[in-house]
């Protein structure tokens, strides 16, 4: 009986292990305020410069070997300004796997006004997914060789966007890959945009006074065999120095950020995400931090706040 016993919580947790690394497949960003590149290639260049940005991760902070995840941008327009192109790399680590990626971007955008673009981009990339199965704790170490082999795979991707901005607003739709496959079995990577994840986002500038503003802005997660969720954030900016916002996640997620510009091309900022639903009572939140700096500009930067 013991013996069975043993053997039944072996693949519970197994089972979980699956669950975790399926629930998060795809990287999530909280501050894609700071970056919409990040979520949307055609956003590339859209700082009139050369872009860097690096952010660090954790999820659910006091729970442990849940997910932390690094991501590095860096995007420019070309001396053609209508010609635009990027490079993104990130890498998530999920208890006993951990997924690598890496991008690139090209995008071709056209003037219909005084700093306003409408964008295109193609973003062609590999996804590299590993999976350690001796870091899985089994209260049988004999149940099965399995849980001493490591297993890789690599999977292509292609993500296109396409948007519109302005020194006041911006609007912008995305899709992460077209190219879709399996975490276990990266190698079935098949074309199905019915299986891809879509994003949209959109936001605008209101002025208050001269030195404050307010900027609401709205993301939205869809894909087809999981609830759509919707990322909605207010931020309050002073001074074009020191931002502070608040926004809420549909999946029981309320976020604070905090973001200063210390130089005229550098800016740090922090968020930190609390759980309202079921998890609210077992970890420390979740906590986003990330560093942006612009090399060159070409011309005056078009829109420091929203880009």
């Amino acid at each position: 009986m013991m013996q069975a016993t043993k053997k039944i919580l072996s693949v519970v947790a197994v089972v979980m292990a699956t669950i975790t690394v399926t629930a998060q497949n795809e990287l999530i960003i909280s501050q894609y305020i700071h970056n919409r590149y990040a979520v949307n290639p055609s956003f590339a260049g859209a700082r009139n410069g050369l872009s860097i940005f690096g952010s660090f991760r954790k999820q659910w902070a006091g729970i442990e070997n849940t997910p932390r995840s690094i991501l590095l941008t860096a995007h420019a327009p070309l001396k053609h300004d209508n010609l635009v192109l990027g490079v993104q790399a990130y890498n998530q680590h999920i208890h006993q796997s951990s997924n690598t990626g890496l991008m690139a971007a090209v995008g071709y955008r056209v003037s219909t006004g005084k700093h306003q673009w409408l964008s295109f981009a193609l973003q062609p990339g590999i996804s590299l997914h590993k999976t350690d199965w001796t870091k899985v704790r089994l209260m049988d170490e004999n149940t099965d060789d399995v849980f001493s082999e490591n297993e890789t795979s690599a999977a292509p991707l292609l993500g296109v966007g396409a948007s519109w901005y302005g020194q006041k607003y911006f609007v912008g739709a995305s899709v992460q890959s077209l190219l879709v496959s399996d975490d276990f079995d990266q190698r079935s990577a098949k074309f199905a945009p019915g299986d891809a994840t879509y994003i949209a986002t959109g936001g605008y500038l209101f002025d208050i006074s001269d030195k404050f503003e307010l900027q609401p802005s709205l993301l939205m997660r869809y894909k087809k065999s999981e609830d759509t969720h919707l990322d909605a954030t207010l931020s309050g900016i002073y001074n074009n120095f020191l931002w502070v916002s608040a926004g809420y996640r549909t999946d029981g997620d309320a976020i604070l950020g905090l973001a200063a510009q210390v130089a005229k091309r550098f800016r740090v900022a922090y968020h930190f995400e609390f759980t309202t639903g079921d998890l609210s009572g077992y970890n420390n939140g979740s906590h986003e931090i990330s560093l942006q700096y612009d090399f060159i500009y070409k011309v005056k930067v078009v829109g420091p706040k929203f880009f």
